[in-house]
């Protein structure tokens, strides 16, 4: 008979693997949250507004058709954000295509 109190047993190597991908995941995350954190700081250096924010409309270009809440203040904009997040994964995804690519050798048909 089996002990409800018993818990159930995993292989250490099982237990290994799972701890090693849970790892991968917080490692890519963690790079994607250092990468916004640059692109952040390298536009406080270049502007003092947000580089998507029209003045004289009061609008956002990465929200067309609706006006800037934040009056062109980009620290912690959930859209500006957003957007960096969407580059962070383009840019990564173009870095995948373009690594399986390079394996092809010059000159082959």
């Amino acid at each position: 008979m089996s002990d409800p109190g018993k818990s159930l047993k995993i292989s250490e190597e099982d237990m290994n693997k799972m701890l090693a991908k849970a790892e991968k995941e917080a490692e890519k995350k963690d790079h994607k949250r250092q990468w916004i954190e640059r692109m952040l700081k390298s536009a406080k250096s270049y502007y003092k507004l947000c580089p998507y924010y029209d003045k004289k409309s009061n609008q956002c270009f990465l929200q067309v058709s609706n006006k800037c809440t934040r009056d062109g203040k980009y620290d912690n904009c959930p859209v500006f954000i957003h957007f960096l997040e969407e580059k962070y994964n383009e840019y990564v995804f173009e870095n995948q295509t373009f690594s399986t690519e390079s394996n092809i050798p010059r000159g082959a048909p």
